[in-house]
């Protein structure tokens, strides 16, 4: 439809079992999350705050993008996902 084979758009491309199409993230996380209400990712920022530490907004991303940044899966949310 665009002249990209199917794994290089993130449109068409499969998602990888165990995961969803979109994901959560922060400017300063290392992980994407299934949901922005991540009881992780809320003690992460809470942690970050309590160091004066900056906290970043969470953004809704689809999975390419957070894979794309070096990002991986947050152990709570995706605590059944095996990469392979």
């Amino acid at each position: 439809m665009h002249d990209l084979v199917a794994q290089q758009c993130v449109d068409c491309a499969p998602t990888p079992e165990g995961l969803v199409k979109f994901v959560y993230v922060t400017a300063g996380g290392e992980v994407f999350h299934r949901s922005s209400a991540c009881k992780a990712l809320e003690e992460g920022q809470e942690y970050a705050q309590s160091q004066g530490l900056e906290t970043h907004p969470r953004r809704r991303v689809v999975l390419a993008e957070a894979t794309a940044d070096g990002r991986g899966a947050c152990a709570y949310c995706f605590w059944d996902y095996q990469p392979k």
